[in-house]
């Protein structure tokens, strides 16, 4: 059984699009998404990011270690980026402006914030994001140039 959690909602809010009640439901969503990470973390064992001198007798075995603690490390920075994250959405929620977009202002909806309780952007503003995100992307940092130039001089090429 859940017990009571007391969250601090201030009478004077900006986002007055979410019910009291809602909030309750996100503040508690992130409390429970924290546990786990602060859970996770204290139980990680640091043994696991130092590689073992017996490891390291076969080259192999070496790149495998590392491969290995890489990606430890990669799950345990991506942990602490989602506590900073949580830690912001509660200030948010403390002084009232949680679930108002930091591009446009906008609500987020509910439905949103359920499914993704720290985010930061409406969809429509995080549909533009990722496009922007993803046209970079396409841009070659050896080149300077786009990879779909480069393919389509390529696909030009082999068909003479």
């Amino acid at each position: 059984m859940a017990n009571k959690i007391n969250v601090p909602i201030p009478d004077k809010r900006e986002n007055k699009h979410l019910k009291k009640t809602q909030l309750k439901i996100l503040w508690e969503a992130l409390t429970e998404i924290k546990d786990k990470i602060e859970l996770n973390l204290l139980e990680s064992n640091p043994q696991n990011y130092c590689l073992d001198q017996n490891e390291l007798s076969d080259p192999l075995d070496e790149a495998s270690v590392n491969s290995e603690t890489q990606k430890l490390l990669r799950f345990r920075n991506r942990d602490i980026f989602l506590l900073k994250k949580i830690s912001k959405s509660f200030d948010k929620i403390k002084d009232g402006t949680y679930g108002l977009c930091d591009e446009c202002f906008n609500p987020i909806s509910f439905e949103r914030l359920r499914a993704r309780p720290v985010a930061e952007l409406c969809i429509s503003c995080k549909e533009e994001s990722e496009l922007t995100e993803n046209q970079s992307k396409k841009v070659s940092k050896s080149m300077g140039r786009e990879l779909a130039t480069a393919t389509k001089s390529v696909i030009q090429i082999s068909s003479h």
